[in-house]
């Protein structure tokens, strides 16, 4: 079942579903949690399309409750959606956990279905974080981790474009939230350490006057225990990095074009100069360019299949990372097996170059909607957050018109999400480099702007007892 289907089909039970979770936070007492939980099973339940049994088969189950889906669905809209009422809607409980049961009973009978792969599908939620692109702004998405392990709340996969990438590595590498790693690498950061103006072979990137060096920076962080830079299959929490490949009729320039298309805003210390910040805005030019032939453009998903499973993760961030005209990453050390993983990713998907993800996609919810309705994480009852630091705003003229370039990718894709976040006080998204004390106000922004939210998502995200 394609990931739209499953969606247009679920779509009804999840909005009821999160009315209950809004009402019962709002007018805490006016129904029994038992009450409360009885509610969202009934619901939980006639959403179900697909099973994944104990021993890793899937089972579609959605044709078989259609009708009882109907009986739900016309039951409790009008009291959810309509009147906002949990007790008018506790009122036909009695035949809807009747007529539960029965189909409950039933499927068990019919179907090879194990009764705790059946109640885990009903019972339990997966909490699925994405992480959008938006350069130096997106270093609050820390504090949105924090906010998140506080709450005990683990994240069962998650996906991230551009410097959301960046941040998501930190907390991929382990189950278990830490944040040192993370701090250790904000100490340590500086601009020469990261970015250099150097001639480098470009292979597999888009040159551009910055070449990143995301292996020099940080990746020490980022290695086995017997020394082998991590890939996704090392990780120990799922994770798919978004970057956008070109086809050959995307660049519109020679190569050199990009490659000095910004020298004039680069100091000799490498940062980016706020005086020409106006000029750094140029690159709008470039994603229009880009965006004007969508044919020749490819979301290309690190992570998503087994091929690109087995690649490193650094440089997955680093395309993904990798601005046209303003940042380069490529591939250039010896590496045959990376190498080897690049050359046929890009005959597979037709591809001449990587590039900044959020080109086509800023804020990769539906990457992440795919993976979990192909069975990525065993189950489908995945509850998404999107996370976005680069929302549109008209207090910047440089980066406002390069926010509404890439809004209509990001608006397709947090169709898919339970919650859209997106951050309002951010550091400057130039600001790629920030110091130690900057990383910490911007983890502090978000967490203080998250807060209202958490009690939702702790709700929504906590297991139900059965019926």
């Amino acid at each position: 079942m394609d990931a739209e289907r499953f969606q247009n089909l679920r779509a009804p039970f999840e909005e009821m579903e999160a009315a209950v979770v809004r009402l019962a936070l709002a007018r805490p007492g006016e129904l029994h949690p038992s009450r409360v939980d009885a509610l969202r099973y009934v619901l939980s339940f006639a959403k179900l399309q697909i099973v994944q049994n104990v021993d890793g088969t899937d089972v579609e189950v959605g044709d078989a409750l259609a009708s009882h889906a109907w009986q739900v669905r016309e039951a409790l809209a009008p009291w959810l959606l309509n009147e906002g009422s949990l007790a008018r809607a506790s009122q036909h409980l009695p035949p809807l956990l009747d007529s539960t049961r029965d189909r409950r009973r039933r499927l068990l009978e019919h179907f090879p279905l194990a009764p705790e792969s059946l109640e885990a599908e009903v019972c339990e939620r997966q909490l699925i974080v994405t992480c959008g692109g938006g350069g130096g702004a997106g270093y609050g998405y820390a504090g949105a981790w924090q906010s998140l392990h506080r709450a005990g709340l683990q994240p069962a996969l998650i996906s991230g474009t551009s410097m959301g990438a960046l941040i998501a590595l930190f907390r991929a590498r382990r189950k278990v939230f830490d944040p040192a790693p993370m701090y250790h690498a904000a100490q340590r950061l500086t601009w020469p350490g990261v970015f250099r103006i150097l001639q480098m072979e470009s292979r597999y990137g888009v040159p551009a006057t910055l070449r990143l060096y995301l292996r020099s920076a940080i990746g020490s962080l980022f290695h086995t225990p017997d020394g082998r830079p991590l890939t996704f299959r090392d990780l120990e929490l799922p994770l798919l990095i978004v970057a956008t490949g070109l086809g050959v009729d995307a660049l519109k320039h020679d190569l050199a074009f990009y490659e000095h298309f910004l020298d004039d805003a680069v100091g000799h210390d490498f940062t980016l100069r706020p005086s020409r910040a106006a000029q750094i805005g140029q690159v709008v030019n470039i994603l229009r360019e880009l965006l004007a032939t969508p044919d020749a453009l490819r979301e290309v998903v690190f992570g998503g299949d087994p091929t690109t499973l087995d690649a490193d993760i650094l440089d997955a961030a680093g395309f993904s990372s990798s601005i046209p005209g303003l940042i380069h990453y490529d591939v250039v050390r010896d590496d045959k097996r990376m190498k080897a993983l690049l050359d046929d990713l890009y005959a597979r998907y037709g591809i001449t170059r990587l590039v900044e993800g959020g080109i086509v996609n800023n804020v990769p919810v539906k990457p992440a909607y795919d993976a979990v309705v192909a069975g990525r994480i065993k189950r489908r009852n995945g509850w998404y957050l999107a996370l976005d630091c680069f929302k549109p705003s008209i207090r910047s003229a440089v980066f406002f018109p390069v926010q509404q370039l890439v809004r209509p990718n990001v608006q397709r894709n947090i169709a898919y999400a339970n919650l859209y976040f997106a951050l309002d006080r951010t550091l400057n998204p130039l600001n790629l480099v920030p110091s130690y004390d900057a990383v910490l106000r911007a983890q502090e922004w978000t967490t203080k702007e998250l807060e209202p939210h958490m009690a939702t998502i702790a709700e929504s995200c906590r297991t139900i007892a059965t019926i």
